[in-house]
């Protein structure tokens, strides 16, 4: 029963139903970085799920998880889910991220911020469900503000500030939420390391029952076959439990993107 379960479910990293009363936010307004606060949006994501051997696993029909080690050959559970991901974003001016108004690049207020992030997120199987959910991993990287270098045209690109930062991510499942609180940073060039806290907010789409799921919960079969995944109405989770859309610029070549909201 368990090997049946978990082949049914092995990809629900951050899913599972929310409230059924959850509804869309009726002001959507323009999500915008308050003060001291950075938003950065996940551009793209390479994952790969681990075994406790630290194996790679991959998609099987003949597995009676769903899953194979590809070092063994043998049933896999996963145990950990590895990633790296490339993000982009704003910082307000005054912040940490966006010190002086000579790095704004965005309107009179916003600095641009790249970063590239890993994390490591443990795995566990839900004995209750089956359902294989997040628990907390290390997160870790290097982010640097940008300004323009050679072409206004496309998104700036010239380091002006660079840095690292690591923390702790933990996750609430079901609901598509992950939280870093006790975060640290630093600034090249400046002893010391500085505070932050983040929110991560999955995108994730409305079911017909009026349900909600993320999208990361689909299987792979059924992601393949969703033509219409990158055009589609999503939606983040609020903090007060509304439910907010994606803008068009909170996506990423048409997917709804993560948000990461960054507080110093």
């Amino acid at each position: 029963m368990k090997t049946a379960l978990i082949k049914g479910s092995w990809l629900l990293m951050l899913g599972g139903a929310l409230l059924l009363s959850a509804g869309p936010a009726a002001a959507q307004g323009s999500p915008a970085p308050s003060a001291n606060q950075a938003f950065l949006y996940e551009l793209d994501e390479d994952a790969v799920l681990l075994n406790a051997d630290g194996h790679v696993l991959v998609p099987s029909g003949k597995s009676p998880t769903g899953l194979i080690d590809v070092t063994t050959g043998q049933p896999g559970i996963p145990a950990v889910r590895h990633a790296v991901s490339q993000l982009q974003g704003l910082a307000t001016l005054g912040s940490l991220l966006c010190p002086i108004p000579q790095e704004v690049t965005v309107g009179t207020n916003d600095c641009t911020v790249i970063a590239t992030g890993t994390d490591d997120v443990a795995l566990v199987v839900d004995p209750a469900t089956g359902q294989v959910v997040p628990t907390s991993g290390a997160v870790s990287g290097t982010y640097a503000v940008v300004v323009q270098l050679d072409n206004s045209a496309d998104s700036p690109e010239m380091p002006v500030q660079t840095g690292t930062f690591k923390g702790v991510i933990n996750f609430q499942p079901p609901l598509p939420l992950g939280f870093i609180s006790g975060g640290t940073f630093t600034i090249d060039g400046v002893s010391g390391t500085f505070p932050f806290n983040a929110v991560f907010r999955q995108p994730f789409r409305q079911t017909e029952k009026g349900a909600v799921v993320t999208q990361r919960g689909k299987t792979v079969a059924a992601s393949k076959a969703d033509s219409s995944a990158r055009s589609a109405a999503a939606f983040y989770l609020l903090d007060n439990g509304d439910l907010q859309e994606v803008r068009q610029d909170e996506r990423a070549v048409g997917w709804p993107t993560v948000r990461f909201e960054i507080t110093f």
